[in-house]
């Protein structure tokens, strides 16, 4: 089961998505996709910065936000994104501050993060990441 980061996501209404990305999603049961309320958070504020924002929302509504099972930021989600961007500043390295909420919705549910950003995420500890930008 995958918990999809937003650069996955996004690929789908790219011009030309990656073959790769689409292939294995298509590959895989709508039960086995989830997806952070960050990344929906994340989507939105890109859509909001495009021109044609009322319009690219409504595509991305119809061709991702349906794909996947949407997971909420609960508090101990927040509490543990809190200790992995704590744990990463210790160590000399930031993932920014969405992306420790993003590894802690993985880590909490047992899910493996399938991103393209994969140095974000490399150095928390029991998180499993795939990318499927990449030839396996």
């Amino acid at each position: 089961m995958y918990l999809l980061d937003t650069n996955v996501l996004s690929e789908i209404v790219r011009p030309r998505p990656d073959a790769r990305v689409v292939n294995r999603l298509l590959t895989l049961r709508a039960v086995d996709l989830f997806a952070s309320a960050v990344t929906r958070y994340e989507l939105r504020y890109g859509a909001c910065l495009r021109k044609d924002t009322a319009r690219f929302w409504a595509r991305l509504q119809v061709d991702i936000l349906p794909l996947v099972t949407w997971l909420p930021v609960t508090s101990e989600i927040a509490e543990a994104g809190g200790n992995i961007s704590a744990d990463l500043r210790l160590q000399g390295r930031s993932a920014g501050d969405l992306d420790p909420l993003i590894a802690a919705t993985a880590t909490a549910h047992g899910l493996v993060l399938v991103t393209r950003n994969t140095r974000h995420f490399e150095r928390v500890a029991g998180l499993r990441v795939e990318n499927w930008f990449v030839e396996s």
